[in-house]
């Protein structure tokens, strides 16, 4: 039998009580590390226990995840049969792991059993294969069960086309203070300019988010410094926006004599499993990658050791909450009181909080805009020292212990009189206003700057005025 900790039993118990209420499909979300395959294996067992007709079908987004999943049934006796490519098909097993994008071909087959139990992993990845999947399992009256840390796609869609009801397990806050995940430590060393890049569905265009990031050669440089710095020695993971920058980054490590490899989905998986018994090892202190290891990967599988991540430099600029929280989530297994380590060399931690903040998560759209990072990105506070970012507000630096600087929002009320006053006062006051405001644009150096002082202001279009400010100088220059 499988043993679940309390939390768990009460979220399996969250969502036994909302099929019971008649929603027939429901999203558990619950956090990267809180043991969601977990969960969803006792309910699958649970649900094998009973007679039924129909088979049930766990399904995952990539190759890996299947040959991941199946090592965790067959080490609770769980019989399955495989639904991917490579694999031949046995219609008798009553239960299947299956990969969303064969899953989607032979569903609609005529020997394909009748479904009456549906968990779709990662429910958050995927369009319209997993649509077709879902549609044909609700047409059919099956019971579907979505997990998700993130339940939103990266455009900001929400899940609410799929599913008639969500759970929620515990917060991240309390899986750290309650010893299930670690906690951490933040440093935000780079601050960049992203303002040019264009968006598309939801997030930065791939192509030009590539070229931008391979270009910058002193924020790669910043990771391998920091590494150095603060974490030197420890298993590392970074994340890069393509195969070609993951590179990049994997050579300046071991430019400066620290063994670093990069990894990918594309790579011989024999290959793959050398390097990652290599980093369990701790043979290999730093692995770089872009999409591999964002989201469902388990590392201890996939190299048959422990594998335990203890600091990450990000380097991929995302305004997708649900990405992100993929990222932040690879170095939060519990290490028995030793904190992570959080290198943040791409905005993230300004636009969408720290990896424990709080997110209000809901099934319906979540449409997120290149205003809307500009506003979230004046609300990050970081010593300047040594660019601690820290979790709540302090009057000195946590890390460093060097005072911030106070800027108060109260207005001071002071007891007088009117005064009338002259001509020569008025236009000296207008000069010290005009000085004040001169020092505020000079003090505005990259454009995200100049627009969150346009919002201070209140202008109409702060991303018209700031951008005209950009141009202005420009041709000061010229």
């Amino acid at each position: 039998m499988i043993t679940l900790y309390d939390d768990q039993a009460e979220l399996v118990e969250k969502v036994r009580n909302s099929f019971k209420a008649g929603n027939k499909s429901v999203l558990m979300q619950s956090a990267t590390g809180s043991g969601k395959t977990q969960m969803a294996a006792y309910m699958v067992m649970q649900a094998m226990i009973k007679p039924a007709q129909g088979c049930i079908v766990f399904c995952v987004p990539r190759k890996a995840l299947m040959e991941q999943t199946s090592e965790t049934f067959n080490s609770h006796g769980m019989d399955h049969g495989l639904i991917g490519a490579g694999y031949t098909f046995n219609k008798y097993h009553k239960l299947y792991i299956a990969t969303m994008q064969t899953l989607a071909r032979r569903i609609e087959s005529p020997d394909f059993p009748k479904m009456r139990m549906l968990v779709v992993d990662e429910t958050h990845y995927g369009a319209a294969e997993l649509d077709r999947i879902i549609k044909h399992a609700k047409a059919q009256g099956t019971w579907i069960l979505g997990l998700s840390a993130t339940p939103t796609k990266l455009s900001g869609q929400g899940l609410g086309c799929w599913y008639d009801d969500m759970v929620q397990g515990k917060s991240i806050r309390w899986l750290m203070d309650n010893k299930r995940l670690s906690d951490y430590r933040y440093f935000a060393p780079t601050i960049l300019d992203l303002s040019a890049l264009k968006v598309t569905a939801g997030d930065y265009s791939k192509g030009e988010l590539n070229s931008f990031m391979e270009e910058k050669r002193q924020v790669i440089g910043d990771a391998v410094k920091y590494y150095k710095t603060h974490a030197m020695g420890n298993i590392h993971m970074v994340f890069g926006t393509s195969i070609k920058h993951s590179n990049m980054i994997a050579e300046e490590f071991r430019s400066q004599g620290i063994t670093a490899a990069h990894v990918d989905g594309e790579m011989d998986r024999a290959e793959l499993g050398k390097i990652l018994r290599a980093y369990a090892r701790r043979e290999i202190k730093v692995i770089t990658n872009c999409d591999l290891l964002t989201f469902g990967f388990d590392l201890s599988q996939a190299s048959g050791l422990d594998v335990t991540i203890e600091s990450i430099s990000d380097l991929k600029p995302t305004m997708s909450v649900a990405l992100q929280r993929q990222k932040d989530g690879r170095a939060l297994r519990y290490k028995g009181g030793k904190p992570a380590l959080f290198f943040g060399h791409a905005n993230n931690a300004f636009i969408h909080g720290m990896p424990c903040e709080e997110i209000a998560w809901t099934l319906d759209d979540v449409k997120v805009s290149k205003r809307d990072v500009v506003k979230k990105m004046v609300t990050g506070k970081r010593c300047e020292k040594c660019h601690w970012l820290p979790p709540r507000p302090a009057p000195v630096c946590p890390n460093c212990g060097t005072p911030y600087e106070v800027q108060s929002r109260e207005v001071e009320h002071v007891d007088g009189e009117l005064v009338e006053m002259t001509k020569e006062q008025m236009q000296s006051k207008m000069d010290a206003m005009k000085k004040v405001k001169k020092d505020e644009n000079k003090g505005a150096k990259t454009i995200e700057e100049l627009i969150a002082l346009g919002y201070t202001r209140g202008y109409k279009s702060p991303e018209g005025w700031a951008h005209k400010q950009m141009e202005l100088r420009q041709s000061w220059k010229r």
